[in-house]
């Protein structure tokens, strides 16, 4: 049987998402950063929680990255194993702090 498509969550900027699959922004602009494995460098951690660089961009471009990222749209990624554990992460699937 297929369930009900459950509502999406509030991010709470856990970088999951980004870390673990970056976005085609990051991969076009950082191809060797993405191959070998790193963190986007638009990707911030704030002491709180992780930003990206290209929603805070003014004017219509700003814009154009935050319809694209679907900011504001909820978390897609809900049952990820960081939403409960929000902290500054290294690359990759380890999840340790840097």
């Amino acid at each position: 049987m297929i369930g009900k498509t459950r509502p999406r969550e509030k991010c709470v900027g856990c970088g999951y998402c980004c870390i673990q699959n970056p976005c085609s922004f990051c991969k076009s602009m950082y191809p060797d950063t993405v191959a070998r494995g790193e963190i986007c460098p638009l990707l911030e951690w704030n002491g709180e929680r992780y930003m990206c660089k290209l929603i805070t961009t003014p004017g219509k471009q700003g814009d154009y990255y935050r319809m694209m990222l679907l900011v504001g749209k909820g978390c897609r990624a809900y049952l990820n194993p960081w939403r409960k554990d929000v902290r500054k992460r290294n690359a990759g699937n380890s999840g340790v702090t840097s």
